[in-house]
């Protein structure tokens, strides 16, 4: 049995502010484009961008190096603070990039952080299926299964 190589990186979990939104929105359009598709196009990443640049929705970029490769993007996310009657939640909106298995722990990590620091009880993310995996080695549940049709 060949032994599973260790993959030296250091890539950080960098939440980008409202006013710098527009300086780094060139490394992250095409990742929220090609997320959009994936989540039934319910937006174009211009609007995603003014929910941004508005402090609606937050960014968080994943950045780093890893085993030669530097400077370089490995994913993104989006979040929004939702204001329930009883409690704050933060909830995980666009996830996506290469090489999770690099950063995973750091994001959930970062997140949870960020949630705990802005008052919220919860963090809730929608995302694909096969996050699951993923999601449930950090204690995460599946509540609910989501069905979707297209109206015509």
């Amino acid at each position: 049995m060949q032994a599973e190589k260790i993959i030296k990186n250091d890539i950080e979990i960098l939440p980008i502010i409202a006013s710098k939104v527009e300086d780094i929105w060139s490394l992250v359009h095409f990742m929220i484009a090609e997320a959009l598709v994936y989540s039934g196009r319910y937006a174009e990443p211009e609007d995603i961008k003014q929910l941004l640049l508005s402090g609606d929705n937050q960014l968080f970029l994943i950045f780093g190096s890893e085993e030669g490769d530097t400077n370089k993007v490995y994913g993104v996310v989006t979040t929004r603070i939702f204001e329930n009657p009883n409690f704050k939640e933060l909830q995980g909106l666009i996830c996506t990039g290469k090489k999770m298995n690099l950063w995973e722990e750091k994001l959930i990590n970062t997140l949870e952080t960020f949630a705990k620091v802005n008052d919220c009880k919860k963090f809730k993310a929608y995302m694909r299926p096969g996050y699951k995996k993923v999601m449930s080695k950090y204690g995460y549940k599946q509540r609910h299964i989501e069905f979707e049709k297209e109206l015509n």
